[in-house]
């Protein structure tokens, strides 16, 4: 009988691809200045926008840059925080969306 052992870079690896492939589904990109919850959720291509716990408002972008409705949120009514990962997300969308134009 033999044992397998993972090597912890073998380990760290399998993690970090897991991370990617969750923040490629869904994140939260932040809350605006009226307490309302941005998230992006990849396979809508969408965002959705919850008031507490309704659903305040869904925007698809149809392939547009994620940023861009960062940016519009920005001037329309501000940021109160970002998400954790919301730049890392913002990141991996420009550049998936750039490589499928």
């Amino acid at each position: 009988m033999s044992t397998t052992h993972t090597a912890p870079q073998e380990r760290t690896a399998s993690l970090a691809s897991h991370l990617t492939d969750a923040l490629a589904r869904s994140f939260t990109l932040g809350v605006d200045a009226t307490g309302s919850t941005h998230h992006y959720y990849r396979p809508a291509d969408a965002v959705v926008v919850f008031d507490g716990r309704t659903l305040d408002h869904y925007q698809p972008l149809d392939g547009r840059p994620l940023a861009e409705w960062q940016a519009f949120v920005a001037d329309e009514r501000g940021w109160a925080s970002t998400g954790q990962f919301a730049q890392l997300g913002l990141q991996h969308d420009l550049e998936r969306k750039e490589a499928h134009a």
